[in-house]
């Protein structure tokens, strides 16, 4: 294996992923998104941005017979993410391919619009004007986004997700009222639940996901706590980030 890429457990070694040393790397976002999936056996879903395949990997290990499609710009992270999806032999669940969603749904004109039960993604948190980008290119493309990164990822989710399905992202909570304006404004049934690392600290990240055509009202939950005062992992996240349980919204 090359210095360049590192091979590393999830969900308690259930899946076996190749990552980029210095590139872009999935953590416990990857695995907790894929825990909010609302997915069932057979459905099809529709990752937007999926780096080396993290979060449909751990969601196939969940839930049975599911047809994933990734997206992703980058080519390089694209060979991995083959890779990951063979080395887990999960090549009849999980297929890729190379767009810039950036350019809206021009790139994906071999997909059909309404067909997606759940559309899923972790977008860029960053502005390039916002932190100094690492130097790596991969890295560089998973953190930076622009002003409309949020608006253009949304509506391509929303031409491919069927009436009745879900859309869910992950992000940062810097961004959250963008995300709430855009989601409120376009589906319903929102639920919001917010990342702490401890209850001593505000929120970190958070997850908002929705229903198209749907007229339920928000819904804010209590939010999932990383770590208790002991500083040990409570028994849910346990579960999700090691068993790949779903997340009890």
């Amino acid at each position: 294996m090359s210095k360049e890429i590192t091979k590393n457990k999830f969900l308690g070694g259930k899946l076996k992923v190749f990552q980029q040393r210095h590139g872009f790397r999935a953590g416990h976002d990857s695995v907790i998104l894929a825990s909010s999936i609302p997915a069932e056996k057979g459905e099809k879903c529709l990752e937007l941005g999926i780096g080396c395949g993290v979060v449909s990997l751990c969601l196939s290990q969940r839930v049975e017979n599911l047809k994933i499609v990734g997206i992703d710009n980058d080519v390089e992270v694209l060979n991995l993410t083959r890779s990951n999806i063979s080395m887990n032999d999960m090549d009849k669940n999980i297929t890729v391919i190379k767009g810039n969603l950036d350019r809206g749904i021009e790139d994906f004109s071999e997909l059909k619009r309404q067909t997606f039960n759940h559309v899923f993604s972790n977008p860029p948190y960053y502005l390039e004007d916002e932190i100094v980008f690492p130097l790596h290119e991969s890295k560089k493309n998973a953190y930076a986004g622009n002003k409309n990164t949020l608006k253009v990822w949304l509506k391509i989710a929303l031409t491919f997700v069927k009436s009745r399905g879900s859309v869910t992202f992950i992000n940062h909570i810097k961004n959250f009222p963008e995300m709430l304006n855009i989601f409120a404004s376009t589906m319903g049934d929102i639920k919001i639940t917010p990342i702490f690392s401890n209850k001593e600290k505000p929120a970190s990240r958070v997850i908002i996901s929705g229903i198209r055509d749907s007229k339920k009202p928000i819904r804010f939950n209590n939010g999932l706590v990383l770590n208790n005062k002991a500083g040990k992992t409570p028994k849910e996240v346990e579960n999700i980030l090691r068993n790949g349980s779903a997340l009890n919204y």
